[in-house]
């Protein structure tokens, strides 16, 4: 779906049924870094086979439901600029929604499609963030390369109770036509700001200032 903006974003279709069972992640204990502007800051740390991947959470500091989304990577690194998605995150809970960033760069001096989390570890994410967030609706949006799709699985497990909705996503970091724009975008402090208020609009968000997305 491409938003007033002009930027390629999508909202993604449900689907109701996973084809393999899930195997939750090990996680450590989460460590709350602190709390200002109305927002909790948290780090968690998921335990992998292939090691161990930190997160940053940011949620609203209040109890009520808000809408939720799984950071697949904590920067973007560009040819001639960088973005701190771990700055970014932190701005959309000012604005009322709640994000849990994984550590990872997207490597974009050259453009390529080597970037995407492994699916596992970003399904992790979004199980934790569902767990510990009051998240409106269990519906979770996904802003990174790729999307919450493996081996004919989607957002609910086989046999589990632990199901979420799709949200409107933001593709970036990946060759295809859409993705490379958003990228592309993302690197610039206009197009941040109108990935975001793209966001504003779509999850319904309160009103944001631009100088939150300045770097």
């Amino acid at each position: 779906m491409r938003g007033a903006c002009g930027l390629a974003l999508t909202v993604l279709v449900s689907v109701g049924t996973c084809a393999a069972q899930f195997e939750p992640c090990k996680t450590s204990v989460p460590f709350t870094v602190g709390q200002r502007d109305g927002v909790i800051e948290r780090t968690v740390s998921f335990l992998e086979a292939g090691g161990e991947v930190g997160a940053h959470v940011f949620a609203p500091d209040s109890e009520d439901a808000v809408p939720g989304i799984v950071f697949s990577h904590s920067a973007i690194h560009g040819p001639t600029a960088s973005i701190d998605l771990v700055r970014f995150a932190r701005a959309l809970a000012m604005s009322g929604a709640a994000s849990i960033v994984l550590d990872g760069m997207v490597e974009w001096e050259t453009p390529n499609d080597s970037s995407k989390q492994p699916y596992h570890l970003t399904r992790c994410a979004g199980y934790w963030l569902l767990s510990n967030v009051n998240i409106a609706g269990r519906r979770l949006s996904q802003a990174g390369p790729g999307v919450w799709v493996g081996n004919g699985g989607y957002y609910c497990l086989e046999g589990e109770g632990m199901c979420w909705g799709p949200g409107p996503s933001i593709n970036f970091g990946l060759t295809s036509d859409a993705e490379y724009r958003n990228a592309q975008a993302m690197l610039t402090p206009e197009g941040r700001l109108r990935t975001a208020q793209w966001l504003q609009h779509q999850l319904h968000l309160r009103r944001m200032k631009a100088d939150w997305f300045n770097e």
